[in-house]
């Protein structure tokens, strides 16, 4: 597992790094597109190269997790359910968000759970935050970059909404992602040895 490891995860730093840096410079250029020549077929050079740029980037990133994983000698029974998750999750959301109509309190209750979680994750990590302030950094910041990514990723979508289109796919990944923070933070305090107790304990697997 651990040398196939080094291959997943090639191959996922690869992937993501050659379209999220390279195409990403200039995907007009790169993809042949404009918007005066939009491609007339799905299988054309323009339309496979920009779906291909659209999607890569997230698929990559999977596949150098699940590399990670099997570097860190995990076997099947979590890099596979972990690879299938990710994907299966990834594609439910893109899919489901082209016909998702915009329901603006979702968006209040997306912000609402990653404030939750954020605040749960600065009650969890508090007895560590002196001896090393540099996550509780990461995490502010992060949060703080969340606010700002749905305030400018929601404005070329309002002239849409009405026609069905929603970027409450960007608010899943966000929820989604703190989440899975939070329980890793409260996991980790589970298994170490002597660790201050945080009050959410009994909540996780």
């Amino acid at each position: 597992m651990t040398f196939n490891g080094h291959y997943v995860f090639a191959a996922g730093v690869a992937l993501a790094a050659f379209s999220g840096v390279l195409i990403s410079w200039d995907p007009g250029t790169v993809c042949r597109l404009s918007s005066d020549a939009m491609p007339d077929s799905p299988f054309s050079y323009p339309a496979l190269c920009f779906t291909f740029w659209a999607y890569s980037v997230p698929v990559g990133l999977i596949l150098a997790a699940t590399g990670a994983l099997m570097l860190a000698g995990a076997g099947r029974g979590l890099t596979l359910p972990f690879l299938i998750g990710a994907l299966a999750t990834y594609a439910a959301i893109a899919i489901a968000n082209d016909p998702m109509p915009h329901i603006p309190p979702l968006f209040g209750i997306g912000g609402g759970l990653i404030l939750l979680f954020y605040f749960l994750i600065l009650w969890v990590t508090k007895a560590e935050m002196r001896a090393n302030p540099f996550k509780l950094i990461g995490y502010t910041f992060l949060v703080t970059g969340f606010w700002f990514a749905c305030g400018m990723a929601s404005r070329p979508y309002h002239d849409l909404l009405d026609s069905g289109q929603s970027p409450i796919d960007i608010m899943a990944y966000f929820v989604i992602a703190m989440g899975f923070l939070l329980l890793g933070e409260v996991r980790a305090r589970r298994r170490a040895p002597g660790a201050h107790r945080t009050g959410l304990e009994g909540h996780t697997a």
